[in-house]
């Protein structure tokens, strides 16, 4: 067995998942042209795993499936540009970089996949990250970015494997119940949000498309680290304490 063949076809296949994930997130994607690309991937993974329990994944047989994960990646490129070509997603980034919220109403939902209109619910949430490199942030620097939340908003995302959301489409994400896992959360007046949201129905994030989104806001913090967060080498209640006296004293109001 030619190690350098087999860890090639492991990188082809496993470029071809993360390729399938992209287009996953789109209605087109998640139609039949993406699900026989799925089938067609999962089929290449399993021919590559029986031979490899057979013991007969030599050269020459991972170098033919390499090459059908290079046609297999090809054709979910191609899907992925038929996706931005299409009228649907051009009319979207368009309405988005104009904030045409009416036309985004419209065709977002046949852009993207499993995404659809949602109410406003009374409450909207969004988090604020508490750990930096495994450690508890300290206390002036979460202040610092929620002064900048406050003032600036909560800045839209749109990486390459968002659901409901793309580099050229990126949204606010938001929830509808606090963060259970997030010991800082943001609670957001749901009143002032005046563009409509958006429900992911796997994940059941809201979405707003708007490079930013300016809303007043409370923060509620908990008063016990997660149960499932590494045990921390650090006085969580003491950590907490020193960190409502510094959003008492920046003056930003905190969620009971």
């Amino acid at each position: 067995m030619d190690d350098a063949s087999v860890t090639e076809l492991e990188t082809a296949i496993a470029d071809v998942g993360a390729l399938l994930v992209r287009a996953g997130r789109y209605a087109r994607g998640a139609g039949p042209e993406g699900r026989t690309l799925l089938r067609e991937a999962h089929a290449l993974g399993d021919a590559a795993r029986r031979l490899h329990h057979r013991d007969a994944l030599d050269a020459a047989a991972a170098d033919g499936l390499r090459q059908r994960a290079g046609t297999l990646a090809s054709r979910v490129r191609e899907l992925l540009r038929g996706i931005e070509a299409s009228d649907e997603y051009r009319a979207a980034v368009a309405a988005y970089a104009a904030g045409d919220q009416a036309t985004l109403a419209r065709v977002v939902a046949t852009v993207f996949a499993d995404v659809a209109p949602a109410p406003t619910p009374p409450a909207l949430w969004a988090y604020v990250p508490w750990l930096h490199r495994g450690r508890p942030r300290p206390a002036d620097d979460i202040v610092a970015e929620l002064r900048a939340r406050a003032r600036d908003g909560f800045v839209a995302e749109g990486d390459d494997l968002a659901p409901g959301a793309d580099p050229r489409l990126p949204a606010v994400v938001l929830s509808a119940e606090p963060p259970p896992d997030e010991p800082i959360a943001c609670r957001l007046d749901a009143a002032a949000v005046t563009v409509p949201l958006y429900r992911v129905e796997p994940t059941g994030e809201l979405l707003a498309y708007v490079p930013r989104l300016v809303v007043p806001l409370a923060v509620r913090l908990s008063t016990t680290p997660p149960e499932d967060q590494p045990r921390l080498e650090v006085d969580f209640p003491a950590w907490r304490s020193t960190l409502v006296a510094a959003l008492t004293s920046a003056g930003i109001p905190l969620d009971p």
